[in-house]
This record gives C-alpha cells, structure tokens and sequence, in this order.
C-alpha cells in the first residue's frame, strides 16, 4: 500500500488576508515503489460543478515537484500555451494516466517546465509535505513560479512502532 507524503491545495489568494479560498483542486503525492501524483477535483469549494475525472502521473525522480506543477498549469490554470505544448510532445495527451519517462522526452519534459514557470495569476497553492516525502529537498525551484505559494512542512510525528512496540517522536510540540 502507497504512503501520502504531501497534499498539495490549489485555490486562490484572499484580496485582503492570508490562507487560501476558492480550492478548485487537490494533489496528492503517493509513494513506495512507483511515486505518483493523483489530481482530483474538489467539488465542495468550486462554483463549476462540471465533474471532472481523476488524473495520475508517474513523475521523474528529479523533478517530481515541477512535474506537479505542470499538472496544476494544465489541468487547473489551463495555460494554453502549456496545454499546445503538451498536445506537441506527450506521445497520448488525453490520457488520464501518464508515466513522464516513457511519455515524454527529457528536453521536452523541460519546455513544459519553463512554459508552467512563465504562469501568472490569482491562483494559490498551498504544499503540505509530510515527514520522508521525496520533494522536501526541491522547493528552491518554486522560485521560479509565479504565483502564490504556502509550504507546511511536518514539525512533529508521533507513531506507534511495531519493532519497538512503543510511540516513536520526531520534532517538537512547544509550550
């Protein structure tokens, strides 16, 4: 059984506060032996009630973060120079489960990243990135994203462990 190790909320900057309102979608990150991202509507928070179908990407080992954020671009922000781009250089673009090395090449992987970079907008994405999840050393990339961001990152775990048979703890609560 896969591990969640990040959820990824897509929605829209509040004018006048922080957080996050309108989620329109949400990215979840499956890992163990075949990482995954598993895009899926969020229908209680948007206007458009259209239903629209899950989608899941293999990513890269390399890029996993942008490989989201390419998804968010096409799937959510619907760029259109993006999605031109996919329909150019993804072997089967409407497929509703893509694997990204056996897909698309490498250098044309890499034009989506730069045409998903050039996005701007109202959107928001908030990363919740749990304990072991594989993106936690690529957030210096989302530098180079236009839009607004939010990481939460794990400051405490506390599981039970079936070796130890005892509550293992990594991290802090405070006072």
């Amino acid at each position: 059984m896969a591990t969640f190790t990040c959820q990824i909320l897509i929605g829209q900057k509040h004018s006048y506060d922080i957080g996050i309102i309108n989620i329109s979608h949400t990215l979840y990150l499956s890992e163990n032996s075949r990482p995954a991202w598993i895009l899926s509507p969020t229908e209680e928070f948007t206007a458009n009630k259209q239903v629209q179908q899950k989608i899941t990407w293999i990513p890269t080992l390399e890029n996993m973060l942008e490989d989201a954020l390419v998804m968010i671009g096409l799937y959510v922000l619907k760029d259109q120079q993006l999605i031109s781009l996919v329909n150019q250089h993804l072997q089967h673009p409407d497929k509703d489960f893509i694997e990204l090395y056996t897909d698309v090449k490498s250098e044309d992987l890499q034009k989506l990243y730069n045409q998903a970079r050039k996005i701007e907008g109202s959107h928001k994405i908030v990363l919740s990135v749990f304990q072991g999840s594989s993106i936690l050393n690529q957030f210096p990339v989302l530098n180079h994203y236009q839009n607004d961001i939010e990481i939460c990152k794990s400051i405490y775990t506390k599981e039970f462990s079936l070796w130890s048979r005892k509550f293992e703890e990594i991290g802090e609560l405070g006072e």
